[in-house]
């Protein structure tokens, strides 16, 4: 196991201090705003879209939520003013307020921009994962716009809910992997998974990639103590996309897709095939370039529900849907169903979600029909039966006639323990304009509550979460929007915004070292200081606690 490390942030220039609680009315909670220091001026500036931006949430166990953002940042180095992305932690207890003072800083090499794909899971033990890609080693050498030009690396870090960095204070990386900003990880069983895609150093003169030695997609096992296994490549393609969802054991179903279609494999930890074969679970593929397209959720028998946009040519899409079983068999035929029964509308932006305990698939999405744009749900049975007639059932929608603006997917969640769904969408009034709608549904597609949240709302990378007892929403406002920032919301699955939880809270944990004094000041080489100085410090307290300080 690698040696353990403790972060704690005596001042933080680019973020402001988190501290927040859940709503209790149907307003959400700023957990910090855009309005911070700029490092190099020292002047207070409100953030633009590279602040605290690409927000990403996941609840743990105890029901506790890691949030994970990016936030552009200049600085000198080497004399020279320099830009890139950092990347920040924290952990909210169950009432909604932040454990660290400070947020954790995970990542502060330069990093590639906002569209580079970076990712946030949680492991068994509550502990957060992130992925990044960074141009560690390759600081010194930067030209002086670190976005051309540049290698990046990717990286994996484990962060415990003290904040102990488990896996090296700097996480684990590969040297020879120096063009792969798109990284993705996801847990099964006691292991984490770690994708990357290695791009290529160089194109023909039509533009297109000329594969390299290392080019292609990569994956990585990482086992709870921090080893690893060495990168193995699933394709040599660098675009190819692929996902995960966990099986039954140790196991994990490995999504991607194919010149032949979109397919699915199950896995042993070993990287060995259960089925003996990749399974073509439809013979459409989605065809851009997000990571992780892919709509997934576990079925609980160990296969996979999954549901993703067909581009059928111009501005005309379809939903494509499928039941893959744990033993490699298809619920849905050999080719999948459409959502909508139908290929005369323009149908797109869908999410999925299982109710394990009934056996049913629901799929939220967004249409333009001839005269309406609409918010559709469309639900399943494992065995591919609709549920909500052929075309899907319309929850909203808006005369195309008369209004600019329609509606943006949020999702849908099954909730626990019942048959009964949560829904939510955006209702857009105008640009920079609109609210939250949460409805409960039951299981005949029957509205059982509805609550409008927020006002003069323009959120952005919105994560929803149904749990038992509530429904949790987290997103970053824009700088254009009433009180910009990184924002909270919990309602109640009975639609009130009084909580309780069936079990007893376990407590807010407390970053280690929070309670030490500092003995000692180093600098990342190792050169002693008398007192911490602007950047990155290194300091030994009277604990023996080893920390990273930024100042």
């Amino acid at each position: 196991m690698k040696k353990l490390y403790s972060l704690l942030l005596l001042a933080v220039a680019a973020t402001q201090t988190a501290s927040a609680q859940w709503n209790t009315g149907a307003t959400p909670k700023l957990l910090f705003g855009l309005e911070h220091t700029d490092e190099l001026t020292g002047e207070t500036v409100t953030g633009g879209d590279y602040y605290a931006c690409n927000p990403k949430a996941v609840r743990t166990a105890d029901k506790k939520t890691w949030l994970a953002w990016k936030t552009g940042r200049s600085f000198m180095l080497n004399g020279t003013v320099r830009h890139g992305e950092s990347t920040y932690l924290q952990l909210l207890d169950r009432d909604g307020n932040a454990v660290f003072d400070e947020p954790i800083l995970v990542n502060d090499h330069v990093t590639p921009s906002w569209w580079s794909e970076y990712s946030l899971c949680v492991a068994a033990d509550g502990s957060a994962i992130v992925t990044v890609a960074d141009s560690r080693g390759e600081e010194a050498a930067m030209n002086t716009d670190e976005r051309n030009g540049t290698s990046f690396y990717p990286a994996i870090y484990k962060v415990d809910q003290e904040g102990n960095f488990l896996w090296g204070l700097d996480g684990i990386s590969f040297d020879w992997a120096n063009n792969a900003p798109f990284t993705y990880a996801a847990v099964a069983g006691d292991n984490t998974y770690f994708i990357f895609r290695h791009m290529s150093n160089s194109y023909d003169e039509q533009g297109q990639p000329i594969p390299g030695e290392n080019t292609g997609t990569y994956i990585v096992r990482v086992d709870d103590d921090g080893t690893w296994t060495e990168p193995r490549r699933l394709s040599e393609n660098e675009v190819a996309h692929y996902q995960i969802v966990a099986s039954e054991g140790q196991d994990f179903l490995l999504f991607s897709d194919t010149p032949d279609g979109a397919c699915v494999t199950r896995y042993t930890p070993e990287f060995e095939s259960v089925w003996g074969e990749t399974v073509t679970y439809d013979e459409y593929k989605y065809e851009g370039y997000e990571m992780n397209h892919y709509k997934l959720a576990a079925d609980g028998n160990g296969g996979a529900c999954v549901a993703f946009v067909r581009n059928m040519g111009g501005f005309t899409h379809n939903i494509r849907v499928q039941h893959i079983n744990g033993d490699g068999s298809l619920g849905f035929g050999l080719s999948g169903l459409d959502c909508a029964n139908t290929v005369d509308n323009d149908y797109d932006y869908c999410t999925i979600a299982v109710n394990t305990e009934n056996e049913e698939i629901m799929v939220d999405f967004e249409a333009q029909l001839p005269s309406t744009y609409d918010v559709m749900l469309q639900k399943f049975s494992f065995d591919g039966d609709y549920l909500f007639n052929d075309q899907g059932l319309s929850i909203a929608n808006k005369s195309r006639a008369t209004n600019d603006y329609a509606f943006g997917k949020v999702g849908c969640g099954a909730i626990p323990g019942t048959t009964d769904w949560i829904v939510a969408y955006r209702d857009v009034q105008s640009y920079v304009n609109s609210s939250f709608v949460i409805r409960r549904y039951d299981k005949d597609g029957k509205r059982v509550w509805t609550r409008t949240i927020g006002r003069e709302l323009d959120p952005t990378n919105t994560t929803m979460v149904v749990e038992k007892e509530a429904t949790y929403l987290f997103y970053r406002e824009t700088r254009s929007a009433k009180e910009p920032g990184i924002k909270i919301f919990r309602i109640g699955n009975d639609g009130t915004y009084n909580v309780t939880y069936d079990d007893d809270p376990t407590g807010i944990k407390t970053a280690r070292g929070a309670g030490s004094t500092a003995a000692h000041y180093y600098a990342p080489d190792g050169k002693q200081l008398q007192q911490p100085r602007h950047g990155l410090n290194i300091v030994r307290k009277s604990d023996g606690t080893v920390l990273k300080v930024m100042k």
